[in-house]
């Protein structure tokens, strides 16, 4: 006769197995007192005794959990119980304690939805989805420097710069320090994580007429190279930055005073707006610009919205495609730093060595183009 095994008696006996060595697992016990009744909320499993509470998960709605407790005694997880119930420090022993990696990132982005501005925002949720992939359902609390060490080291082999890995671990630490206000964590494991030394990429200079070539190239091959050609003959002048050139307005020009005003909306860089005085090849190129203009808000409209007056988001298609065709190899748009004009002995300087990171502050004049430089 065969022996038949129910599937009550399957899961007993599969739960209580270990995948590795088949010991079984300890099984939470209830604690009972002298008299052999049973003590409400005290278990235990193993030697470790826990509390049975029903705890706030954060969105109104109580979960059984049992916490851990330090008593080593019955007397011990009598009186502990009692301290988590009626001196309220349930709050330290949280169920979001547990909470997964993954779930908490998503209360972590929708607290700085409107705090941060959208760039930010859109740099930390990209590198809080690797980090997410890494750690899947992690608990918060069990993410350990080792961890976090192991996949910046994979990082960095897969072609990531020392700049690109700082940058993550900062933004895992806005995410950290959120998870310790929240009370989840005690200390955070970065801490004294050292950042990487590393050393920005020199990258060539560019003359003029390198510059010139892209233009012409987009006025004869693009279909929007007039105004790829105006946007970067505008940045050649004055020295702005790509995003802020895009969002110019012509209120942002004081004919009287021949002065451009950069970051009027408050969205540069080091949030400050700054004063660029007219050149000769600024204001000659400002106006043809205005001779040309259709109407718009905005020095560079966008061609897909005619409906609606908008700025151009980005010209990087375009872009690509005239530097391709003129041959200017290494020119792109990704660091393109403030590119200041300043007559010196030397032609061929780097021009950041008259910016300071952060941008040009103050009022420049431009008297003289020189070569551009994409090094920061």
């Amino acid at each position: 006769m065969k022996n038949k095994t129910t599937k009550q008696g399957c899961a007993g006996n599969c739960a209580g197995k270990s995948s590795n060595n088949g010991f079984k697992t300890p099984k939470f016990q209830r604690v009972k007192d002298s008299k052999g009744k049973p003590i409400r909320g005290v278990w235990i499993r193993g030697k470790q005794f826990y509390a049975r509470l029903f705890i706030d998960n954060g969105s109104g709605q109580k979960i059984d959990r049992r916490v851990p407790l330090e008593a080593k005694t019955v007397q011990d997880a009598r009186r502990e119980l009692e301290q988590l119930k009626f001196l309220d420090k349930t709050s330290n022993l949280s169920i979001r304690q547990s909470q997964p990696f993954n779930s908490f990132r998503d209360h972590y982005l929708d607290s700085i939805a409107n705090m941060k501005r959208k760039r930010t925002y859109d740099s930390e949720n990209q590198h809080l989805k690797q980090w997410s992939a890494f750690f899947g359902n992690l608990p918060i609390h069990q993410i350990s420097l080792e961890k976090i060490i192991k996949y910046r080291t994979a990082k960095i082999k897969g072609g990531w710069t020392g700049r690109t890995a700082n940058l993550s671990i900062t933004i895992l630490n806005n995410l950290l320090n959120h998870a310790k206000d929240n009370g989840l964590i005690e200390t955070l494991p970065t801490t004294g994580l050292k950042p990487i030394r590393w050393k920005p990429k020199k990258r060539p200079l560019f003359a003029p007429e390198q510059i010139e070539t892209i233009c012409r190239a987009a006025l004869q091959n693009c279909k929007h190279g007039q105004l790829l050609a105006d946007y970067v003959r505008l940045m050649k002048t004055c020295g702005s930055r790509a995003s802020e050139t895009l969002r110019l307005k012509w209120s942002d020009l004081d004919w009287d005073r021949k002065q451009l005003i950069i970051g009027s909306d408050g969205l540069t860089k080091n949030h400050e707006s700054r004063v660029v005085d007219f050149n000769p090849a600024l204001e000659s190129h400002l106006l043809d610009m205005n001779n040309r203009r259709n109407g718009s808000a905005y020095l560079f409209p966008s061609p897909k919205s005619p409906t609606t007056d908008n700025p151009t988001k980005t010209l990087k298609g375009v872009f690509h495609k005239a530097r391709d065709i003129a041959g200017v190899e290494g020119f792109g748009f990704h660091d393109w730093p403030p590119l200041l004009h300043q007559p010196r002995r030397d032609e061929r300087h780097r021009l950041h060595d008259h910016c300071p990171l952060g941008g040009p502050q103050g009022r420049r004049s431009f008297d003289r183009p020189g070569l551009w430089s994409l090094e920061r």
